[in-house]
């Protein structure tokens, strides 16, 4: 992780109470949900950088204090149309996150930021195609020593083809992952500073099962 880590072997067991509130509601063609939840955690047990260095790398620290999580995922699937032997969907995810340490501690580290999901596919006994885009924002809530991550922006795409039917056993696949070759960091990642994701990536194989 590109770390030197210190731990804390006196810590006392970590406390927390949560609830979430959900709704789903599923119809022919049309599936939708929503989660709402918030944690509330006593003696909460967190990793961040101290600004020094060990070794030649940043040292992290353990620490125990109060903490807040909430947040929100969302989610919809629908059915546009069908035509051909294809089913057209549409589909979409959410998710939001907000944590920070109580009494005036500050954000939490490497809390991601809001991210949107979004794909349309279409759907056979033989071939499935799918297009999806994918926004994560830039996250600048950060504690001290913590780097910002910029948003980005990434297309990927996917094709199946089971040319012996649905339950032949043999599928071909071809994908292509962040198409336009973006800089792209995950601000959850330890090593964000140091390795972003992948670049454009493409991918032809086959599966078979028996």
């Amino acid at each position: 992780t590109q770390a030197f880590e210190i731990g804390n072997p006196t810590f006392t067991t970590e406390k927390s109470l949560g609830g979430e509130l959900y709704a789903r509601w599923n119809s022919e063609g049309i599936q939708l949900s929503a989660t709402v939840y918030a944690n509330i955690f006593d003696d909460y047990i967190f990793e961040t950088a101290t600004g020094a260095e060990e070794d030649g790398l940043p040292v992290f620290q353990f620490f125990q204090q109060d903490a807040t999580y909430y947040g929100v995922e969302a989610s919809a699937s629908f059915v546009v149309g069908r035509a051909g032997g294809f089913e057209f969907v549409t589909d979409g995810v959410a998710d939001f996150v907000r944590a920070k340490i109580r009494n005036g501690g500050g954000p939490v580290p490497r809390i991601p930021p809001l991210r949107l999901l979004g794909g349309i596919g279409a759907q056979s006994d033989a071939i499935d195609l799918r297009a999806e885009l994918e926004w994560s924002d830039s996250q600048n809530r950060v504690t001290t020593f913590e780097t910002p991550t910029s948003s980005f922006t990434m297309v990927n795409a996917s094709a199946a083809w089971r040319p012996l039917g649905k339950n032949g056993g043999v599928t071909l696949l071809a994908s292509a992952n962040n198409i336009f070759d973006v800089n792209a960091r995950r601000h959850a990642s330890f090593t964000k500073d140091f390795v972003p994701l992948s670049g454009r990536d493409i991918r032809v194989s086959a599966k078979f099962s028996f």
